[in-house]
């Protein structure tokens, strides 16, 4: 069987997807499957997509409009927090991922060409990396940290993704806890054109400034005016004062951490980086390439999870933030039009009948085109049970941390029947007075994404350094391999790709609940998240200049 008909995507516009490894590695010669369209296995164009407006309305889609189709296949690898870019070129490219379902550290990576079964594989960290390519250039950069790294991992691609070579390794320098600066994980590489005045700095005849950051507290960043190929000094972003945190932190004492996941640049050169201090959405915003930053509050309620808001921006230069809201487990976002400067009040967006939201990953295209992926639950139990698993005080790295049993871990209390879809929610005139959202799943929702508590390890969590346990924190029903991210990209055709992870239940006969896309036999001890790769795909009426004029009528 061919790879093409593997993907299930053999229609429409051309692709090429590849797994890419750390050791450099070269594409069979064979032409790419073809991966856009909305038909073959793995499409499911009678999938119910629900349009409505912000809080859940449900109302009647816009005339002559037509809904987006939701397609998912399984790549058959196992995956940590994975990375994902659409190239210049049309290629999908993903990492990192395991081979089958084999236990410990990732052993490889994979290379998908039409008729050819050949993967090459090599070492790669589970955790904690990301991938930008450059819209304007084609080049790619990858960059790893692995979990509280001293050295953070970086490569660059200069043909697509065929070949890698390691840049140098930005963000080395000590850090509080002798793990790297500033501390931990959470690295992310962007970049984009250069202020004005600093256009004459550039060097090597690279177009664009290149930025690589890293999380904790306090997030620091460095700059790349070559290409990635040299770095500049540390530029570090300021944190509010604790004392303003601590009101809404809410459990005792220690250090907040703050955590971003993908900056942008517009198109004068302003860098806006998402972060959360004390678990409060906040953008970075700096006019002269990180020198100096500016604050600014998203809004001033709590969020969970991981390295959120979420940040996208479209052609236009509109950016959009999406978080989960701790008061209710939600899926929020906000829109700001001028440079992140100023913030809409949010908007409650996730799908009708969707009772608790987590991880949510939020890509632009076109002038209000947006789509906000996440994992999302319609039978969680309310009221939230309490915690469980919570873990002993003492901070984190510090040689306090005491590690849960070791094992894993099946149940919660009152959260053992709860089971989670990947969700993406979509709309093409955001900026609009009353935008109208598209929400389907892209799993078949008989064949849940996660089972049981939120699929992010800390996901409700008010974080501090301190780890106190109190209500307000549990790890979860999987405390071991959880995943705080995953990846998503806009293609150049307004195609959404999702690579996301299936959880196939600890300690279980794998598949025996009648999913395929959980592998058969007795999954790995350490971990079951397999590799989906996901994406929702435009049809002719779905498009901003369909829905402007037109009113949604409220279902009654």
């Amino acid at each position: 069987m061919s790879k093409c008909r593997i993907l299930g995507v053999c229609v429409g516009l051309m692709f090429a997807l590849m797994v890419i490894g750390l050791a450099p590695a070269k594409l069979m010669a064979a032409p790419p499957p073809q991966m856009g369209g909305a038909t073959g296995p793995g499409c499911a164009s009678d999938r119910a997509v629900v349009t409505h407006h912000a809080g859940g309305e449900q109302v009647q889609a816009p005339s002559g409009m037509q809904a987006p189709v939701p397609c998912s296949v399984s790549l058959d690898m196992r995956v940590g927090e994975l990375s994902l870019v659409v190239s210049k070129a049309g290629t999908v490219v993903l990492r990192p991922i395991w081979k089958g379902d084999t236990n410990g550290p990732p052993n490889g990576t994979e290379l998908f060409t039409a008729g050819s079964a050949n993967p090459t594989f090599a070492t790669t960290p589970a955790y904690d990396t990301n991938l930008w390519a450059d819209p304007q250039t084609g080049r790619l950069f990858w960059m790893s940290c692995g979990g509280r790294c001293a050295h953070p991992l970086f490569e660059i691609s200069d043909d697509d993704g065929k070949t890698w070579y390691s840049g140098p390794r930005p963000l080395t320098g000590p850090g509080p806890y002798g793990v790297g600066t500033g501390g931990y994980d959470h690295v992310q590489v962007f970049g984009g054109p250069p202020v004005a005045s600093m256009k004459g700095l550039l060097k090597g005849g690279y177009p664009n400034v290149v930025y690589a950051c890293l999380g904790h507290d306090p997030l620091k960043c460095e700059k790349s005016q070559d290409g990635g190929l040299t770095w500049g000094p540390e530029l570090v972003i300021p944190f509010p004062p604790t004392a303003q945190m601590k009101s809404i932190q809410a459990a005792g004492g220690g250090i907040c951490s703050a955590f971003g996941l993908q900056g942008m640049v517009e198109s004068d050169g302003t860098v806006i980086v998402p972060y959360e201090p004390c678990n409060r959405p906040y953008v970075a915003v700096s006019h002269d390439e990180g020198a100096h930053w500016t604050l600014v509050q998203v809004t001033n309620e709590e969020e969970i999870g991981y390295g959120y808001p979420s940040l996208g921006m479209d052609s236009a230069g509109n950016l959009y933030a999406a978080w989960v809201q701790s008061s209710d487990r939600m899926l929020y976002m906000a829109i700001s039009r001028d440079k992140g400067m100023h913030w809409s009040a949010p908007m409650m967006i996730a799908a009708p009948g969707v009772n608790e939201a987590a991880i949510p990953f939020l890509v632009a295209g076109k002038d209000g085109q947006v789509a906000v992926s996440y994992y999302g639950s319609k039978n969680a139990p309310h009221p939230f049970p309490a915690y469980c698993n919570p873990l002993p005080a003492g901070r984190r790295g510090m040689g306090g941390f005491t590690p849960p049993p070791p094992g894993p871990t099946q149940t919660c209390p009152g959260y053992e029947n709860e089971t989670w879809d990947t969700y993406v929610t979509e709309t093409w005139d955001a900026t609009d007075a009353q935008p109208v959202f598209w929400s389907t799943t892209l799993n078949d929702p008989s064949r849940p994404s996660w089972y049981g508590i939120t699929p992010s390890e800390l996901g409700v969590v008010r974080w501090d350094e301190d780890f106190t346990v109190g209500a307000s924190f549990f790890r979860g029903g999987s405390p071991r391999l959880d995943i705080d991210y995953y990846g998503s990209a806009m293609g150049p055709d307004g195609t959404v790709w999702v690579g996301y992870a299936q959880m196939c239940p600890y300690g279980q006969t794998l598949g025996s609940a009648g999913n395929p896309n959980c592998p058969s036999g007795n999954g790995p001890t350490d971990g079951g998240f397999f590799t989906i790769l996901g994406r929702l795909v435009p049809q002719g009426g779905s498009q901003r200049s369909m829905v402007m004029g037109r009113r949604a009528k409220p279902i009654n």
